[in-house]
């Protein structure tokens, strides 16, 4: 925590003397909008911002999916390990309709299991 704010005000710091620094003035022109004297310095910052935002947002979602995945990884491993009685019988009996990947059939010969 106290890592993350000293970067940030650092950070911070960079940004405002980079500002100070960087004065020039340009046109921009995006679809419809036209503006002649923005500082570029604002252009890059507004940049870096929406860049940062499009990460976070792709951060959080590939987050959320990580965690969906270890809770339906953690209940199959619940009911691996405390299964009832019928999927106690699949695995003994070796019969199963589901494709869970757990039983693989076949052939030596077959082609599936020639390298």
């Amino acid at each position: 925590m106290q890592r993350g704010l000293l970067t940030g005000i650092i950070l911070g710091v960079a940004m405002v003397i980079f500002t100070l620094q960087n004065e020039v003035r340009v046109p921009v022109k995006i679809f419809w909008f036209k503006a002649n004297d923005v500082p570029l310095a604002l252009i890059l910052m507004i940049s870096i911002l929406i860049g940062v935002s499009v990460t976070v947002i792709f951060a959080f979602i590939d987050n959320q999916k990580l965690k969906n995945r270890i809770k339906r990884l953690q209940i199959k491993l619940k009911e691996f390990e405390n299964p009832t009685s019928d999927s106690k019988e699949i695995r003994e009996t070796g019969n199963s309709d589901s494709d869970n990947g757990l039983i693989i059939e076949g052939d030596p010969g077959h082609k599936f299991f020639d390298y």
